[in-house]
């Protein structure tokens, strides 16, 4: 792989955006068990939050790889109120110019609806911001470790 074509982003967002691996409908005859994010699903409303906390994840997961294959996907982890995960492409341009690259994948995301109120404090907008004073995700391109 060419690493120097190679285009590496952390993505901060607001959302409760846990990989939970909770999917599907409700089903008692699974519970109790904890869920990938070692959350213990007791009942329908811990696992319907399990689940609405995937489904955030599955939906950024699906804007990346709108435009191009996705690798080395990290999975999400909470900091200091705020979700992040990194993940890099083989095409530099994929997400945008050399001089914004990640232009297009701010405007892919831009009022894509959300799932909220996951956490407490959590923001409560119902959809992605990408800029202004409600901005709850960032895309911020990284350095390549080419060793």
């Amino acid at each position: 792989m060419n690493y120097q074509e190679m285009t590496k982003i952390l993505c901060r967002c607001l959302f409760d955006i846990t990989a939970t691996g909770v999917t599907g409908h409700f089903k008692s005859s699974r519970i109790p068990f904890r869920d990938r994010a070692g959350q213990g699903i007791i009942d329908e409303i811990t696992w319907n939050r399990a689940r609405n906390q995937q489904r955030n994840w599955e939906t950024l997961t699906q804007l990346i790889s709108l435009r191009t294959q996705v690798i080395d996907l990290t999975m999400p982890e909470r900091f200091d109120g705020a979700w992040e995960f990194e993940f890099a492409t083989e095409t530099a341009d994929a997400y945008g110019p050399a001089d914004d690259p990640t232009l297009i994948l701010r405007m892919d995301s831009a009022g894509v609806p959300m799932l909220h109120t996951l956490k407490t404090g959590e923001i409560m907008t119902t959809q992605l911001m990408v800029d202004g004073p409600d901005q709850n995700i960032w895309f911020l391109p990284t350095a390549i470790n080419n060793q």
